[in-house]
């Protein structure tokens, strides 16, 4: 049975009202909740930046890849895989091999991801690409997994590869590496307090 004041409050909040909610967060620490609210709003912040130069250029600085990386850099800041030099050099050779990928395949005239259907080709190569970059960027000590979406993006063909693209799409990568640096270093600066 229900208690009335239970059943009263069911009644004013609705069946997935604000109890639901609560209910996620319930046995949780408001350190958590913080973290949480953070990296939300660091890693919208992150995107809409690189949107905004995107509206602004017309040029690609906001693509796929940067979603995820604005999640790594909000989400776990300080780690390895979401500082300035891992995001920076794994895009950048996420980007150089997959398009020296692409070439050696011939997979730069196959269809892409644009039309009817994915090539072979294209298939091999994003395969390529991905184990190269996982053999690469330990050895540049820039080891960042949301870099393998900008190999996808290239081997699959959704990206035509031209120096501008290149360019626009690597200052989306340093903008967004820049300012979650800068949001790192203030969410670690309340790390000893926080613990």
């Amino acid at each position: 049975m229900i208690e009335l004041s239970e059943w009263s409050t069911k009644r004013r909040l609705g069946a997935g009202g604000r109890r639901d909610a609560a209910r996620i967060w319930r046995g949780r620490t408001p350190l958590i909740a913080s973290d949480a609210a953070w990296g939300a709003a660091m890693s919208a912040i992150l995107v809409l930046v690189a949107g905004a130069m995107t509206l602004a250029t017309s040029q690609p600085w906001l693509f796929a890849a940067l979603g995820p990386t604005a999640v790594a850099i909000a989400s776990s800041p300080g780690q390895p895989t979401s500082r300035f030099h891992s995001v920076v050099v794994g895009h950048l050779s996420a980007l150089l091999c997959s398009w020296v990928v692409v070439v050696l395949v011939g997979a730069s005239s196959a269809s892409g991801m644009a039309a009817d259907g994915i090539g072979v080709a294209r298939v091999w190569a994003s395969a390529m690409a991905i184990a190269v970059i996982a053999l690469v960027q330990p050895t540049l000590r820039a080891v960042h997994p949301p870099s393998a979406a900008t190999a996808l993006l290239i081997t699959l063909g959704a990206y035509h590869l031209t120096w501008k693209n290149s360019l626009s799409m690597m200052g989306g990568v340093v903008i967004v590496a820049l300012m979650g640096e800068w949001f790192q270093r203030i969410r670690l600066k309340d790390e000893p307090v926080r613990r």
